[in-house]
């Protein structure tokens, strides 16, 4: 066991962090989410104590901070609120299903099936996670209410804090009650830089107190004070899947984690990102947290860096921005939270156009899933359609208007894309040659053109094509 040798005379801590001296896309996204609260904090100007971004640089930053600042930053990050929910059954506990007594029960009048009736409802207290800075940038926002701000709320309680033993911090605050989490940091911070401590699964996801091998998770103590803040970095989408009546149903969540290349530039532009995001609901949702498969909230978040630098960062590329996208895929089922799935996307130019055409321009969910799976695997476009029409029913495959508009619009695309790269590729005297082109060559030249006529009229006539004779007869 490692002892404390906790430095003495210490008042004020100056932590230097370099990008690439922190071991992985959550450190390096808590970084980010630590320079954009302090940023955030300082512009209240109601915070104690000292917590300021003293250096702030493409590869790092330093931040200088006393225990007074460290508890009004943690006050920040944990802070939440009690509020009051209805529910129409009381709540129960444990295995004994034992009954949580509720602050009031309320009646209300109610019409059951054409008569008047009464109706009993329990009000239970609820803790409510403010999630400081995020609020503000909710473009959905009224007061500190807003359709991404729950969302992100949502996966903190059922993710991040699934336990309650994990939601104490916001939980205490709330209460008004004493917290002693700013304390242990700080007592942790005061250890020289290479003090190993626990690394548990509520700051690193995935982590475990020991491994296959008996070996347990550690992290320095300065690197894990980053990890409180990465949630407040981190892009939240829900990946849906639609069985064979067509019907969709969201299948945990996916965490986009950015792997920050640039951190002042990253800070810079990651609030204006969420400014920009959509309003739209998609049930309870907002529709732009959408996604058909895991994977594709990396395109998605690369696709607004990307179109973000356009605008307002000149001759900067997405790569200069982000080494990265990693996806963790997680679900809450039971009482545990599960790892469906663990990908990464590194920002390539063409993805991220053919993923901004695909997501533009295709309807039907189960179509343009498999264009995304191609699209990240590498894959032609048309690969695996075959298993799909083998087994989807008519009804969800040829024979419904969305996925027909698909085939249309995707064979319409490389129709376009095969007569651009032709124009690119082809010289004025290799132009001048097809002129002469072999009567044979010019046969099969004329079957490729017919068989995409024949499969363009099957798809617009709705999967019926007939054929007719020279006397009209079918």
């Amino acid at each position: 066991m490692v002892k404390k040798k906790i430095l003495p005379g210490i008042e004020v801590l100056e932590l230097d962090y370099n990008l690439a001296e922190l071991p992985s896309s959550q450190h390096r996204a808590g970084l980010a989410g630590l320079v954009l609260m302090v940023q955030w904090l300082k512009r209240q100007g109601t915070h104690k104590g000292i917590c300021e971004i003293i250096r702030l640089a493409e590869r790092g930053t330093t931040l200088r901070i006393n225990q007074e600042g460290l508890v009004a930053l943690f006050d920040e990050v944990y802070a939440a609120s009690m509020e009051e929910v209805e529910e129409p059954k009381p709540r129960t506990k444990g295995k004994t299903k034992e009954v949580v007594p509720p602050i009031k029960e309320v009646m209300r009048d109610v019409v059951k099936r054409g008569k008047d009736d009464t109706q009993i409802s329990y009000i239970y207290p609820i803790i409510i996670p403010m999630g400081a800075f995020l609020v503000d940038l909710d473009p959905s926002a009224s007061g500190d209410k807003g359709i991404w701000i729950k969302l992100w709320r949502d996966v903190l309680w059922s993710i991040f804090r699934s336990r309650s033993a994990q939601r104490k911090p916001f939980e205490d605050r709330a209460e008004g009650e004493q917290t002693k989490d700013a304390a242990k940091a700080w007592a942790d911070l005061l250890q020289p830089s290479d003090y190993p401590i626990e690394l548990p699964s509520t700051y690193f996801i995935g982590a475990q107190e020991v491994n296959a091998e008996n070996v347990p998770f550690k992290d320095r103590s300065r690197f894990q004070f980053l990890l409180h803040f990465w949630p407040y970095a981190a892009q939240i989408y829900v990946p849906e899947v639609v069985d064979n009546e067509g019907k969709r149903e969201p299948v945990g969540y996916a965490l986009a984690i950015p792997d920050v290349a640039n951190l002042e530039l990253f800070c810079e532009e990651l609030p204006q990102v969420l400014r920009a995001r959509g309003v739209e609901l998609a049930g309870y949702r907002p529709r732009e947290s959408i996604v058909d498969l895991a994977i594709e909230s990396a395109l998605d978040m690369l696709k607004r860096l990307r179109e973000r630098l356009a605008l307002h960062a000149g001759a900067q590329s997405t790569s200069d921005l982000v080494l990265g996208i990693d996806v963790i895929h997680v679900d809450k089922q039971g009482n545990n939270v599960k790892t469906l799935g663990v990908a990464r996307l590194d920002p390539e130019l063409s993805m991220i156009d053919d993923y901004t055409r695909i997501k533009a321009s295709l309807w039907n969910p189960p179509f343009r899933k498999q264009r995304l799976l191609n699209l990240v695997n590498g894959r032609v476009w048309y690969a695996g359609f075959n298993e799909m029409m083998c087994s989807l029913p008519y009804e969800q495959s040829i024979g419904h208007k969305t996925f027909r508009h698909d085939a249309r619009e995707s064979f319409r695309q490389e129709v376009e894309r095969i007569a651009e790269e032709a124009r690119t590729d082809m010289s004025d005297e290799a132009l001048s040659e097809v002129a002469a082109i072999e009567p044979n060559e010019a046969v099969n030249v004329h079957y490729e053109a017919l068989v995409y006529n024949v499969v363009r009229i099957y798809l617009q006539r709705g999967g019926s094509v007939r054929s007719t004779n020279s006397n009209g007869r079918q």
